[in-house]
């Protein structure tokens, strides 16, 4: 068996943009990828399969089964059809990660898709009740055309690991353009907050009118662990600089 797109409707596409919100850091892509296609209402269109997959099905109360396996939907639009991408998993190994997102990349570029946007979180370690957006491209135009949407560049640094860098790289290659666009966040935890901010700042780009009511929850979440684990680092603070001066003394 081979990695393959298994396509559940036929569809001429507008000049499609793809969006891919598979899991990562603090699933800041993830929430975002799955509010826009239940805003928006997006269609199912074709469903990608692996065998780097991991060897399993996963159990639902409703007693049927559930694939392994990441799910292309479509919102149709005037200008350029959004082409999402989403699922519960990312393949583990680099070998892996090269052989589905060359599959992936084939797809969308015969689908005549010439732009690639990735979403993920940029973990820091630290939690942050206003987090920032930034972004990282493979084409330099880019920095200009996105720096008016709030997205900061060139305040990042280490490795895009996983899909949403190798799209951007791969898609280099077959000269369709890419950005990045990260949520700042802690990394720890699920972080609706940063998808919130992340969600604003697609809208502006897109023009979309989309709610973030059902964030809002996980966001009062998010606040009362974020309130947490800044009052933690505090005492922790406070401890290590008693010992750092009792150490002095003695």
């Amino acid at each position: 068996m081979e990695t393959f797109i298994k396509e559940i409707k036929k569809v001429k596409m507008n000049k499609p943009i793809l969006i891919e919100g598979l899991p990562g850091i603090g699933l800041v892509g993830k929430l975002v990828a799955d509010l826009i296609i239940e805003e928006l209402k997006a269609e199912k269109i074709a469903e990608l399969y692996s065998p780097h997959f991991p060897h399993q099905v996963i159990m639902q109360k409703s007693g049927i089964i559930k694939d392994i396996k990441n799910d292309f939907y479509l919102i149709k639009r005037k200008d350029n059809d959004l082409l999402i991408l989403i699922g519960e998993t990312q393949a583990i190994t680099s070998e892996a990660q090269y052989n589905i997102t060359e599959v992936i990349i084939n797809y969308i570029k015969k689908n005549d898709c010439k732009l690639i946007i990735t979403l993920g979180g940029y973990g820091t370690g630290i939690g942050t009740k206003n987090p920032k957006i930034f972004g990282a491209v493979n084409d330099e135009k880019l920095i200009g055309e996105y720096s008016k949407f709030d997205i900061q560049f060139g305040k990042t640094k280490g490795a895009i690991i996983g899909a949403a860098g190798l799209l951007l790289s791969l898609g280099k290659m077959k000269d369709i353009q890419g950005i990045c666009i990260m949520g700042e966040t802690h990394g720890g935890y699920v972080d609706a907050n940063a998808a919130k901010e992340m969600i604003k700042v697609l809208s502006k780009i897109f023009d979309l009118e989309l709610s973030t009511k059902k964030l809002d929850n996980k966001a009062k979440e998010n606040k009362k662990l974020l309130d947490k684990i800044q009052e933690q680092t505090k005492d922790q603070s406070i401890q290590n600089m008693g010992d750092l001066n009792l150490s002095y003394i003695r």
